[in-house]
C-alpha cells in the first residue's frame, strides 16, 4: 500500500451532514419562484451536485434566467441556516484530527461554495484541520472535470495524494485526475456503483481510512 502524503476529501456526505439547511433551502427557492416542491428524497439526491444542475434536475429548467433566480433564493435562505446546522459524518473530525497529527496534508475539493465550508469549519471550531478549500468559486469546471483536483495536488505541493468521496462524480473526478480513490457509502452512491470504479477500497464508515 502506498505511503499517501496527502489526503484530499469530497465535503457532503464524506465529511460532514448538511441535509436539513439543504432541503429547506432548496424548498424555500422553490417555493419563492412558485414552483412544485420537491420531496425530501429528490433533493437529498442532488447533493453534491452544482446547484444550477440541481436544479435543472429537479424542475426540467435549463435557463439561465432560472438557475440564477434559484441560486439567489437558495443563498438568501442557505446564508442563515447552512452554518449552524451542518455537523460532522461519525468520526470524521477523529479522523481529520489523526491524519493532521500524523503529518499529513489535509485538503477538499467539493462542489459546495468553497467559504461557506470554510465558515462551517470555523463553526466547529476546528478550521485548523484543513490545509486547503476548493470549491465552486475556485474552478470553471466542476467534478467530474478533475481541474478542481488538479488545483489542490498543485497547492499541497504533494507527491502520493488519494481522494475520498462518497459520490460516484468523486470517482469519476479521481479516474480522470488519475488518482487513488476511497469511496465510503455514507451518501446516495451505492456500493455497487462506486466499486465500479478504479478505488483503493469502499469502506462503510470513514474511521476505517486510517487503516490504509
Amino acid at each position: 500500500m502506498k505511503n499517501y502524503d496527502a489526503y484530499i476529501f469530497d465535503f457532503d456526505y464524506t465529511l460532514a451532514d448538511a441535509t436539513d439547511p439543504v432541503v429547506d433551502s432548496f424548498t424555500y427557492a422553490l417555493e419563492k419562484m412558485n414552483l412544485k416542491k420537491a420531496t425530501r428524497q429528490d433533493i437529498i439526491n442532488t447533493i453534491g451536485i452544482p446547484i444550477g444542475e440541481s436544479y435543472t434536475i429537479l424542475t426540467g429548467d435549463d435557463s439561465e434566467e432560472g438557475i440564477n433566480l434559484f441560486k439567489k433564493y437558495q443563498k438568501e435562505k442557505s446564508d442563515k441556516i447552512t452554518v449552524p446546522n451542518t455537523v460532522f459524518i461519525g468520526g470524521a473530525r477523529n479522523v481529520l484530527e489523526t491524519l493532521k497529527n500524523r503529518g499529513k496534508k489535509v485538503g477538499i475539493v467539493s462542489s459546495r461554495w468553497g467559504q461557506r465550508i470554510n465558515d462551517v469549519f470555523e463553526n466547529l471550531g476546528c478550521r485548523e484541520l484543513i490545509d486547503f478549500i476548493i470549491g465552486t468559486e475556485h474552478v470553471e469546471n466542476y467534478k467530474p472535470n478533475p481541474e478542481g483536483l488538479f488545483k489542490m495536488i498543485e497547492m499541497m505541493k504533494c507527491e502520493s495524494p488519494i481522494y475520498i468521496g462518497d459520490s460516484y462524480i468523486d470517482a469519476k473526478a479521481a479516474q480522470n485526475a488519475n488518482i487513488d480513490f476511497v469511496g465510503v457509502t455514507t451518501g446516495t452512491t451505492s456500493r455497487k456503483n462506486l466499486e465500479s470504479y478504479p478505488h483503493v477500497a469502499v469502506l462503510d464508515n470513514l474511521e476505517e481510512l486510517l487503516e490504509i
